[in-house]
């Protein structure tokens, strides 16, 4: 991996710092490199890629906002060896509960960007010599499947959420204790839900294929 790390990157150098982690989905690790300093997610399953290059496309999208300050995505490599990798910027967190007002307010901020920016060009259409230049995002949905675990969620592009479009995406609903959603769970289409009786002192919860429940 490291060596196919290299000729991607572009660097001779690749030092690892020490930095690791994970959970129950990938495994992630920093390195040095000629460029600076890198983290570096991997997944060794076949359904690695397409996880993370929905985690690129959506980083993207949260830096083009410049209102909460993400990683900044580099690439998402296709292993040789099986699986993916997904290269991105470094981030020392340390600290932060004393940023909690500002993360709330910029949190805030990133779900009000586009509603701002549409009353900027509303404003510019609006005086002469100004054009409607300011990019708009005016279609629900995203542009490329992203995903809970390994499940893909796609969601494409429509005027109104009013009727989902069709989606090939599934998510499931089980009856499960309260420190975990695996169990027996029965697949429903994206946007309907399927229920069953619950069993006594259980709680209903939607789950994804890796056991968490949102």
């Amino acid at each position: 991996m490291e060596a196919q790390l290299k000729k991607e990157l572009g660097t001779s150098m690749l030092k690892s710092t020490g930095h690791s982690g994970g959970g129950c989905i990938s495994q992630g690790q920093s390195f040095d490199t000629d460029h600076g300093r890198v983290f570096v997610k991997i997944n060794h399953k076949s359904q690695a890629k397409r996880m993370f290059d929905g985690e690129l496309a959506s980083l993207e999208a949260i830096v083009m906002t410049d209102t909460v300050k993400v990683p900044k995505p580099v690439k998402v490599i296709e292993l040789d060896t099986g699986g993916a990798v997904f290269v991105m910027e470094h981030v020392d967190m340390r600290g932060l509960s004393r940023h909690s007002k500002q993360l709330g307010e910029r949190l805030a901020d990133l779900h009000l960007h586009n509603q701002r920016r549409r009353d900027r060009q509303n404003k510019e259409q609006q005086t002469v010599g100004k054009g409607a230049d300011v990019p708009v995002i005016d279609q629900f949905g995203f542009q490329v499947p992203t995903c809970c675990g390994y499940l893909p969620q796609s969601v494409p592009t429509a005027l109104s959420f009013s009727t989902p479009p069709p989606s090939t995406a599934t998510l499931s609903t089980s009856w499960a204790s309260p420190g975990c959603s695996e169990g027996s769970a029965t697949p429903s289409t994206l946007g309907t839900t399927t229920r069953s009786p619950r069993p006594r002192g259980l709680r209903r919860g939607i789950s994804c294929i890796n056991c968490s429940t949102i």
